[in-house]
């Protein structure tokens, strides 16, 4: 009993020696943080490739990757045959040339043509006899000498004579003759449009068929570029909308059509719906039967921004582009985005418009902003 009496008289004095004791004071609240700011060294902006862009509504709405195929205007391009059997007997043009509507192909022998030739002049020396008793006979009945029943016969008979001459003339004129009667007639093929001769695939002496192309001229400074939608896209694409096109290995370079043709019919097989683009090609560089690669684009509510998919960065748990703020300088900005389509995004909180955002080299600018913040 004596020991414990001791023990808790051994106690007291500490006891009381840390009632007496201040508190700690409590540990001061955090500093409110600023803005996250990255600013690039000359080198390392010229490194990252940075490219900004003010925001606006529609300037990043989304856009729906296709192929194409370039494909020339039916009324640009002209497919020439031949009109009659026959054998190649002169070219008067060769390949590349530019040519005028009208303009002589080349010529073709023809045993039909020489056959309608002669009908021809045998047509012309009836309507010519015909026409001269006629002549006669308006004379005789004038003079009171000749019957009113024969003038009437002569002009039934110059108006027969005359129509087969036309019939016979209008024939040559279809097999590619003007005029005729002198004989040596050739069928001259010629170009129904201004263009370039840009396919001649005959010989002097070759023998066609009548049903075969011999040569096509074709104006290539406006041409289509044909794509295939899937059905699952057509809801958010329309006649109208924006179109670029870029050429095999040139990517950089985009040309700028308009959806100008929706096709009503559906593939069943592959579930594709035509599409046609009207395009500028005043250089030439737009072949018909290149393969193109294509971006249309979407429909969008009015009004919205949209930002490409590479400008919005995720930066922990949360989501930041990057606005200009100085020649280098770039302030990561939290933002509320929708869900992506055709490559951008719909930003609906963070920024406004007018606002200059990196739309280009955000994942160097975040990279900068993580190696900041790990050194601190």
């Amino acid at each position: 009993m004596s020991r414990v009496i001791a023990f808790v008289l051994f106690l007291l004095p500490i006891v009381a020696c840390r009632r007496d004791a201040p508190a700690a004071p409590p540990p001061a609240p955090p500093a409110a943080r600023g803005p996250d700011v990255v600013e690039l060294s000359p080198t390392g902006f010229a490194n990252a490739r940075v490219e900004t862009a003010r925001l606006a509504p529609g300037a990043f709405s989304p856009r729906l990757a296709v192929g194409g195929t370039i494909q020339g205007d039916p009324q640009r391009v002209a497919r020439v045959g031949s009109r009659i059997p026959g054998r190649v007997s002169a070219l008067r043009v060769a390949l590349g040339d530019q040519v005028r509507r009208g303009q002589a192909l080349l010529d073709i022998d023809a045993v039909e043509l020489h056959e309608t030739a002669l009908e021809q002049r045998s047509a012309a020396a009836r309507a010519r006899a015909a026409n001269e008793a006629l002549a006669r006979q308006r004379q005789l009945v004038a003079e009171r000498v000749g019957a009113v029943a024969d003038l009437q016969r002569a002009e039934a008979e110059a108006t027969v004579a005359n129509a087969t001459l036309r019939e016979t003339q209008e024939h040559l004129r279809f097999l590619g003759v003007s005029g005729g009667g002198g004989g040596g007639e050739h069928s001259i093929v010629r170009s129904p449009i201004d263009g370039r001769v840009t396919t001649l695939d005959v010989a002097i002496g070759q023998a066609l068929t009548g049903n075969e192309d011999v040569a096509v001229v074709a104006q290539i400074d406006a041409v289509w570029a044909a794509l295939r939608l899937y059905e699952r896209d057509l809801p958010r694409v329309a006649v109208g909308a924006s179109v670029e096109v870029r050429l095999p290995g040139e990517r950089s370079r985009a040309l700028s059509g308009t959806l100008t043709f929706l096709s009503d019919f559906s593939d069943p097989v592959s579930h594709t719906v035509e599409a046609r683009v009207s395009l500028a090609n005043p250089d030439g560089a737009l072949r018909p039967g290149m393969s193109v690669a294509a971006s249309v684009a979407l429909r969008t509510p009015a009004g919205g921004l949209w930002l490409p998919v590479e400008a919005v960065q995720p930066y922990g748990a949360e989501r930041v582009v990057f606005v200009r703020v100085g020649e280098r300088r770039f302030e990561a900005r939290n933002v509320a985005v929708g869900e992506e389509q055709g490559g951008a995004v719909p930003v609906t909180a963070g920024v406004a418009a007018g606002d200059e955002v990196a739309v280009r080299g955000a994942l160097a600018l975040r990279g900068e902003l993580e190696r900041a913040e790990m050194e601190e």
